[in-house]
């Protein structure tokens, strides 16, 4: 009995989803004045600058969702972690009710988050990902949370990112309860693979028939991009959708433009041409790619890196006889004007948000 209800929670779904739901104070003498609110810029292609009329949030009846996701958002500072907190803002908003199972194996217990926008955070049980260090993964196992989550509430609708373990706990509860199931893909698992594994022959084809195993038991796909969207179904992934990403034009604004600034990332050369990356510094962001470029440049090109991450000093090694700032990580105002007083934005990545 045990195996066949394995066995029909594992098997490929083919129907669709039923149910779909939808500042801190001024630090710096360059934000004296904080842009007023603005409407948010949708696109829905790489070359889609259309501004797309946001529906109302209260439209359709309040929907009950279980969202399960690793890494956890809550700890770090992320693109990740920035689309799950403005995800999370706007269901709250809409009056959709969240339950919320993560896992943080790094952070101590009596620090963990409790609550996000009004939504309660359960932790369930995991390891350290021994081949990124940074990260806490699960199966929910032995606890098995989500399982007592769905029984408690009774989700319209099972939320889950991917890749990770936690994704084969939510593949097993939306098959065993007939909840639809909602995979969002973050990383390019297949690149990863490359990146730090790549000594293993014939890691990305079997990156690639994971992805399947899972995705094509899901009732959609999310992904960030058009591309990525066209990869997957190109390797055989069915049902997949672009989760596109709204811009905070409250926060991102060129009223955020500092000379100051400037002059700190450039090293005291605010006339240079200058770049700047924001993110985390590990390998597969591929900053060291940006190299090329700032050298074939010139003396006149400038490259500020903002974050922190596992490559921070082997990166402060390579662009070390550079024309190369390194800021660490910012947030807030010093965040918001870092991007507004440089003169592009660079991102080499080509394996997640």
């Amino acid at each position: 009995m045990t195996l066949a209800t394995i066995a029909t929670a594992f098997t490929p779904s083919s129907s669709l989803p039923k149910h779909t739901s939808s500042l801190s104070t001024p630090s710096s003498e360059c934000t004296s004045l904080l842009p007023p609110p603005t409407s948010t810029l949708l696109a829905s292609s790489a070359t889609d600058t259309t501004i797309h009329e946001v529906p109302p949030l209260k439209r359709n009846p309040p929907r009950n969702i279980a969202l399960l996701i690793e890494p956890t958002p809550f700890t770090h500072v992320s693109g990740y972690s920035n689309r799950f907190k403005e995800m999370l803002k706007y269901l709250s908003k809409a009056g959709d009710n969240v339950d919320i199972l993560t896992v943080d194996s790094k952070t101590p217990k009596e620090e963990l988050p409790k609550q996000s926008f009004g939504y309660d955070i359960e932790h369930t049980q995991g390891f350290v990902f021994p081949l990124y260090d940074h990260i806490s993964l699960t199966f929910d196992l032995p606890e098995m949370k989500g399982a007592k989550m769905m029984e408690r509430k009774r989700p319209d609708l099972i939320h889950v990112t991917s890749p990770g373990f936690m994704l084969f706990a939510g593949l097993f509860y939306a098959r065993v309860m007939r909840i639809p199931l909602l995979l969002s893909y973050h990383t390019h698992l297949p690149l990863y693979g490359r990146n730090y594994m790549g000594y293993i022959p014939g890691v990305e084809e079997f990156a690639w028939a994971l992805i399947r195993f899972a995705h094509t038991r899901a009732d959609l796909t999310l992904v960030t991009s058009p591309q990525m969207k066209e990869e997957m179904e190109a390797n055989g992934i069915p049902r997949v959708d672009v989760w596109r990403k709204g811009i905070d034009t409250v926060r991102f604004d060129p009223k955020f433009k500092c000379d100051e600034m400037r002059s700190k990332m450039t090293d005291g050369n605010p006339d240079d041409f200058l770049m700047v990356y924001v993110g985390r510094l590990g390998a597969e962001k591929r900053l060291k790619d940006i190299r090329p470029v700032l050298e074939k440049l010139g003396s006149k090109a400038r490259l500020c890196i903002v974050g922190g991450g596992p490559q921070t000093e082997e990166l402060k090694e390579y662009f070390k006889d550079t024309n190369t700032v390194f800021t660490g990580q910012l947030s807030g105002d010093e965040l918001s004007s870092a991007f507004a007083s440089a003169d592009t934005f660079m991102m080499p990545s080509d394996s997640g948000e």
